[in-house]
């Protein structure tokens, strides 16, 4: 019987003694209407205890490099001048009463990096909990908007991270120290923001100096993952498929009229949105996009075809009566003509060479032995000297066939050069 009726005890909770108003009003009366001094702080120094209960992320301002959410900070000290634990008349009845900062003391903070009000956290309608042992906790809650340095190299596949720095105000790492909580962040109440997944945090405590006295201060840092689907449907997309638009102007054959429009019309897209880029990203030199860079290079490739369109169009238009300069002849006959595949063998009739030596175009010795062998050589003759004797529309067809494939190739490299470097700076960090 007496091992239950220890179990029993055990088990049962704690049963508190009668609460009635008047007796709250006189634990009041007793311990914070006589003799406290909300000015005076409860210890030569004051340890503080801070966590940072995260409700939502409002935004994430690249431009304007601004993080703003809403939360509220858990604050907890503790005050021996409110310790009625060992006070028997209270102690079994009222395990704890609430109060305001009016009427009880309470650290100086500030959010250090705030952009937007830069003044003491205070809030007198959120209540305090002061306990019989005199611990006390506050939960002040807020909108904090803060600097964020952002980093956009990956943009739009970026993951940034933003501070939230609390530091005292007025007093010194002489009266207050600040502590992090075990749990620093808190996420019982988070809602997820739709552009910007929660991806974790860390904490750094550390003294700053502020009019030649050391002031303590903790920071938390949030880490956001940009979720770039919406970006990559409607920006990263669109600026590849221009890209790859701005090489087929030289398939638009000159008798269209239309190549030098649509060389325009191509390369001011790019410019309308490389103008959209800009003003996602801030206007700091820190760190450059990957994207702004791939941008550039496809807009100079799309001044470059505006050129080049021009010379295309001017040899078409030249009188067949000027003749074509040698070196023209030869460099396109050479290098341009092979790369361009123009006309395949016909044109080229020194550039492959068959597996029994012969090169392609060029009669085989036995071909050239008999009666007819001066025939053959004069008609091989003949030919390459019509391939020699390129006209104005030829060079122009060979431009284009070899501008074609240089742009193709070049755009194709960047563009998986480009997604690559994204895609990995996206899963890396």
């Amino acid at each position: 019987m007496a091992l239950l009726a220890i179990y029993r005890g055990a088990c049962l909770p704690t049963v508190w003694g009668s609460y009635s108003f008047a007796l709250e009003d006189s634990l009041r009366t007793t311990y914070l209407d006589t003799g406290y001094n909300t000015f005076v702080r409860p210890l030569l120094n004051v340890e503080v205890t801070l966590a940072l209960n995260l409700i939502t992320l409002n935004s994430l301002s690249i431009s304007d490099q601004t993080m703003s959410i809403a939360g509220y900070l858990t604050m907890t000290w503790s005050d021996n001048r409110l310790d009625w634990s060992s006070d028997s008349t209270y102690s079994s009845s009222i395990p704890a009463i609430y109060s305001n900062e009016n009427y009880v003391w309470r650290p100086a903070l500030i959010i250090e990096n705030s952009v937007k009000d830069i003044s003491v956290i205070s809030d007198e309608n959120v209540l305090m909990r002061l306990e019989s042992t005199g611990n006390i906790t506050w939960t002040p809650s807020g909108i904090y908007v803060t600097h964020c340095e952002t980093d956009v190299t990956f943009y739009p596949f970026d993951t940034q991270e933003c501070d939230v720095t609390v530091s005292t105000w007025g007093y010194t790492s002489i009266e207050i120290t600040l502590f992090i909580a075990s749990e620093a962040v808190r996420l019982s109440y988070y809602k997820e923001n739709g552009e910007w997944s929660y991806e974790g945090f860390s904490t750094t405590s550390a003294t700053n100096t502020r009019e030649g006295s050391s002031t303590p201060q903790v920071s938390f840092k949030l880490k956001f993952k940009r979720r770039p689907a919406f970006h990559v449907l409607n920006s990263l997309i669109p600026m590849v498929l221009l890209a790859l638009l701005s090489s087929i102007v030289f398939k638009l054959p000159p008798d269209s009229g239309e190549k030098m429009g649509y060389t325009l019309t191509v390369l001011l897209a790019y410019a309308v949105y490389l103008t959209i880029i800009s003003d996602d990203l801030p206007s700091t030199s820190n760190s450059t996009a990957i994207l702004t860079i791939y941008l550039l290079l496809v807009l100079a490739l799309g001044v470059l075809s505006v050129i080049i369109t021009i010379y295309v169009l001017d040899c078409h238009h030249k009188d067949e009566d000027v003749p074509v300069p040698k070196w023209l002849t030869k460099l396109s006959t050479g290098c341009l003509a092979k790369f361009a595949c123009w006309k395949d063998h016909k044109c080229l009739c020194g550039g492959q060479v068959y597996p029994d030596g012969n090169r392609r175009g060029y009669p085989k010795e036995t071909e050239m032995k008999g009666n007819h062998s001066d025939e053959k050589r004069a008609s091989f003759n003949d030919k390459k000297c019509k391939h020699d004797s390129l006209t104005w529309k030829d060079i122009c067809h060979i431009l284009d066939a070899f501008f074609l494939r240089l742009y193709l190739i070049i755009i194709v490299a960047m563009t998986v050069l480009l997604l690559m470097a994204l895609v990995i700076g996206y899963v890396v960090k």
